[in-house]
């Protein structure tokens, strides 16, 4: 799948739907850009959330915290931020 893009005044290149349909992305997602040679090459970046919080179980998992004060941590949190 080929098509020519223009980059635009801000230096943006809009990414035509079907090259994103086809990775399952959508606006607000993320892409690795990287320089091969004389090629750009985007990645896209794509975290699922299910991976994520099983990322995040693994890690409670493996740590000393009980789940009754990342909770009471994680509220503490939240106040401190509320009051900003």
């Amino acid at each position: 799948m080929n098509q020519i893009v223009t980059i635009r005044d801000r230096r943006q290149v809009t990414i035509p739907s079907k090259f994103l349909r086809s990775f399952g992305l959508d606006v607000g997602d993320k892409f690795l850009i990287k320089l091969e040679s004389d090629q750009i090459r985007l990645e896209p970046i794509k975290i699922k959330t299910v991976d994520l919080l099983s990322k995040i179980q693994q890690v409670i998992q493996e740590s000393d915290i009980s789940v009754e004060e990342l909770q009471k941590n994680a509220g503490n949190l939240r106040r401190e931020n509320a009051k900003r």
